[in-house]
């Protein structure tokens, strides 16, 4: 039964990834390719799972249809109702704050930055005391709007990884986190391309401050324009932002995941094993 199902699926895959491979406008990477291959073995080892089940249910009822119909009410109970029900259940253990409470509760410290800058911040002046009065405000403004970021990320990912954890009971929803994370989607592909963005801004900013400080005519005051360097900046010299993968760090992530799905299968091998040599008997 896993022969007659890998053999047309494998044959369906390499046809479409000799398709990607000769288009021009699509080009995969050794590392593309491996996790391809590992959502390939994954969905292998998912449909392994299904067949043992069915082996297992076989071996324990004697009538067709009535194997059929416990199939079907598994396959709805683990497949379609638990992964809805289990989510609905992890979002009651915590809800999620929308945004308007999260303003909230920051906006009184918002607003006490602006009263404590206000004097300078909408003067022409251009003595240094101004300009430096700008570029603090600037500073602590956008150091609380990237720690604010970080709580509010932090609380979503603690609800995520707590909804994840209780859904993992789930095949099906196992199979998709997994999917996920090799296939480059997802929340985890958030995080993973907000960690790269928070590398890239520290970058950037180290850039612009190196670039000021090597011209002897600049004011040295960072986040004003007057206060900064006025010489151009070649494009070239610029730091590029790359958002990268990184297939190791993926798996390690996952390798629980992946024991946890090659259990079940595992398991249900065994029993249907068991329920076989008990019906010989």
């Amino acid at each position: 039964a896993l022969l007659s199902i890998t053999i047309p699926f494998t044959l369906a895959v390499l046809v479409n990834l000799l398709l990607i491979a000769t288009a021009r406008t699509v080009h995969l990477t050794a590392e593309a390719y491996g996790r391809l291959g590992i959502i390939f073995c994954l969905a292998l080892l998912y449909t392994s799972l299904f067949l043992a089940l069915g082996l297992l249910v076989s071996a324990r009822v004697q009538r067709s249809a009535v194997s059929l119909m416990v199939l079907l009410l598994t396959w709805i109970t683990f497949v379609v109702f638990m992964p809805s029900t289990l989510a609905s259940i992890a979002s009651s253990f915590s809800p999620a704050e929308s945004f308007d409470e999260f303003w909230d509760q920051r906006n009184p410290a918002q607003e006490d930055l602006w009263d404590k800058y206000r004097e300078w911040l909408w003067s022409d002046e251009l003595d240094d005391r101004t300009l430096r009065a700008k570029s603090d405000f600037y500073t602590e403004n956008v150091e609380r709007s990237e720690r604010w970021r970080k709580e509010r990320l932090k609380y979503q990912s603690a609800q995520m990884h707590r909804a994840r954890a209780i859904t993992s009971i789930s095949p099906a929803t196992l199979l998709q986190h997994l999917i996920e994370a090799f296939a480059g989607t997802g929340f985890e592909r958030h995080l993973q391309f907000v960690e790269n963005t928070q590398h890239y801004a520290r970058q950037f900013r180290e850039f612009i401050v190196d670039t000021d400080r090597g011209d002897p005519e600049s004011r040295h005051i960072i986040n004003v324009r007057e206060g900064m360097s006025q010489k151009p900046v070649s494009p070239e010299a610029v730091p590029k932002f790359e958002d990268t993968f990184n297939l190791s760090k993926d798996f390690n992530t996952r390798a629980v995941e992946i024991l946890l799905l090659g259990l079940f299968v595992v398991v249900l091998l065994s029993a249907a094993y068991l329920a076989f040599v008990r019906v010989e008997v």
